[in-house]
Order: structure tokens, then sequence, then C-alpha cells
């Protein structure tokens, strides 16, 4: 039997070893750039989680939990939503399809996805420093409108500084895997806060003023004509156009590594950092929170937060509720109070009814099933 014998693999001209072997047990040590898990700035990249349901198509709106839809000077109407259409080894995607279509792009219009990645998260890139790192970013994208699609990544704290790019889509309702490699930044820094530290956008319609620049090669200072570089296509041309994506990844290193799948639970716990939502899963009289009066016609309901937010969440109610006990409960007057913090949160209740200061109720839906409080604490 043949054997090598070796203390180390090292590349060509590296300075380093790849493999290190211990000669007396025989063991080895491998130097990995990217790590084995953990490795994915995005957070539900394979659009498992869709916590508020439905579906989106205003401005700043959202179906799958961290990705926003976005359009504004257009006469195009879109439903996002979460699809089960997806490449193998996924099972959910977002799908974007033109409901209402706009077969002439006004140079100002646009329609994109938008991801945000928080600023503190993204400090190992060590932007701003000698040892800053380079990116990868890869998705799986699908549509019935094949041609060239800008995707850009944008540094929120250092003068919106862009890098863009395009990818191609080649075949029709074909599900194709793209590749963007993203260079280090040594100048620009992303601050280590609760902020914004990048965006990814997704061109899907955008006008001359955001397309006519040149793709990059390095980052380079925003101006609205590199935003869309060479964008080519229309999704919004007809009613039988969508497009389809899962699968995003940004990682750190020049090489594009496989998807990490990390379970429904892990990325549903990362979500609920900038969204948590409290539904009548269990039917009518869904039990939501616990509710006290502090006055005689002031009542709060506290609700306990599945995890800490990124920053005081905003609350959005829908659907018909009640307080057991409290006459003239109207969900319409409840506001969301000023000592509510990113741990709890705190709605208030004042006027229209009356209560025993310190009495207990709970809080909980109607007869309706679709009755929904939404906290909400988005980049």
């Amino acid at each position: 039997m043949s054997e090598i014998k070796v203390n180390s693999i090292k590349g060509v001209g590296a300075s380093a070893a790849a493999i290190t072997v211990n000669n007396t047990d025989g063991t080895c040590t491998a130097n990995i750039t990217n790590n084995l898990s953990n490795r994915n700035l995005i957070i539900n990249g394979a659009m498992q989680v869709a916590q508020r349901g439905g579906t989106a198509g205003a401005h700043n709106s959202f179906a799958v939990d961290r990705f926003k839809f976005k359009k504004e000077n257009t006469a195009a109407n879109f439903d996002m939503t979460q699809s089960t259409t997806s490449p193998d080894g996924f099972s959910k995607s977002l799908k974007v399809d033109c409901t209402a279509a706009d077969t002439s792009t006004a140079a100002t219009e646009f329609v994109m996805v938008r991801h945000i990645i928080e600023a503190q998260n993204l400090q190992q890139l060590g932007y701003g420093t000698s040892a800053a790192k380079p990116l990868v970013l890869s998705f799986y994208v699908r549509s019935n409108v094949t041609g060239t699609y800008a995707v850009n990544c944008i540094q929120s704290d250092n003068s919106s500084k862009i890098y863009v790019r395009t990818y191609t889509i080649n075949s029709a309702d074909t599900w194709e895997k793209k590749t963007i490699s993203i260079p280090a930044d040594t100048s620009g820094v992303i601050n280590d806060d609760n902020g914004e530290g990048l965006q990814i956008n997704f061109a899907l319609v955008l006008g001359s003023t955001y397309t006519s620049g040149s793709v990059s090669t390095a980052w380079e200072s925003y101006s609205n004509s590199k935003f869309a570089a060479q964008h080519g296509v229309n999704i919004a041309s007809s009613t039988s156009n969508e497009w389809y994506l899962t699968g995003v990844q940004l990682e750190v290193g020049s090489v594009a590594t496989d998807f990490e799948h990390r379970s429904f639970d892990d990325e549903l716990n990362r979500c609920f950092r900038y969204c948590q939502v409290f539904d009548a899963v269990d039917g009518e009289y869904t039990r939501f929170a616990f509710a006290s009066a502090s006055g005689s016609n002031v009542v709060r309901v506290i609700f306990p937060l599945q995890r800490e937010m990124r920053a005081k969440p905003s609350v959005a109610f829908s659907g018909s509720f009640e307080c057991p006990g409290v006459g003239g409960f109207n969900i319409n007057n409840v506001i969301n109070e000023t000592n509510t913090g990113s741990r709890k949160a705190i709605c208030l209740q004042q006027g229209s009814v009356s209560v025993t200061a310190y009495q207990a109720f709970q809080f909980n839906s109607d007869a309706d099933t679709s009755a929904k409080v939404t906290f909400t604490s988005e980049l």
C-alpha cells in the first residue's frame, strides 16, 4: 500500500498552510476561511418565515420576513407572496407577480426587493481597516422574463457608498443560481450599532434615472444613475410576468459555498428581532395578553415580547378584540405607550371605559379568527 507523508499542505504562493499534520498522532488542522455555521449574513434567505402572511404589494410592505417590497412612480401593481415553487433542496421562495401592467417605464420609476442587514452584525467585515474582507452573494432566481437584472449593495453608514453588478436570467421559468463577488472596502466604516449596515437591492423595474451608469469594479460614491446600472428588463410589461427568489446567502470570502440551511425555529427567532405577530391561531377568543386598570378609565395591555427587538417597536392592530369585564373597550383607541421598550410592549387604552384601579383583565380576540397584533422594529 502506498503512503504520502507530509507535515502540511500549502497553496502555491501562500504564506500559511491550508492543512497542518500532527506527526505524532496523525491528526490534522485545517485553516478554514468560512465558518461551517453562522456564515450566512442574510436572515430568512430560504424564505421559510412569513409571520405577516398574506400578500404584499404596497411600498415598504412585507410578505416573507426581512424582504421588503418597494415601488414608486409606477402604474403597475404587484402581489408579493411566499410561494412553494422552489429549486431542489428548498421548500419556499419569494414570488413577485405582476397584476397590472405598465409597459412604459418612467424615468424615476422603480420596483425592487430589499434586504437590510443590521450594522452590528457586520463588524467581522473589518470595513474601514486594512484587514477588510471581501463578500460573496449567491441566490437562486427564476422568471419568465429573461435578460439582464441589476443587484446592488449599499453602505448606509458611509455616504451610501454603492457596489452594483448585473446577472442574467438565461432560460425562462428555470431556476438558476447566481453569484456576485463584492470586494473589501478598506475606506468605508460600518458603525457598531443597531442601525442599517448594508442594503441588498434586487432590481425588477427601474427607469433611466437609475440605469444609465456603469456597473462597479470597486465600491464607489453613490449616484442615482449607478443604482441599477445596466438593468435591462421590465417585469411590469405584462400581467403574465413573475419573478422568484430564494437561497439568498451573503458570506465572507471570495468563493460561494453551499447554502446554509438553518432550522425554521432558528430563522423565526432571528426574525423576531424585527417583527413579532400575535394572531388568533387558537380560533375565536384567543387570549393574547394580560391587562390591568391603572385608573378609573385607563387600561394597560402588557405584551411580553418573545425576544428583545432591535428597538422600541411600533404596534398595529387588525380585527376585533375585547377585554371581558371592560365596558366600551374600543380597540381603535389603543395607543402604544411611551414607556414601551425593546423587551416589552405596553398598549394603553384611555377613555370610554369604566374600571376599578388595579383590576385585572385578559385581552383576547373577539369572535374573530383574523384578529392580529403586529409589533415591528424593521430597519
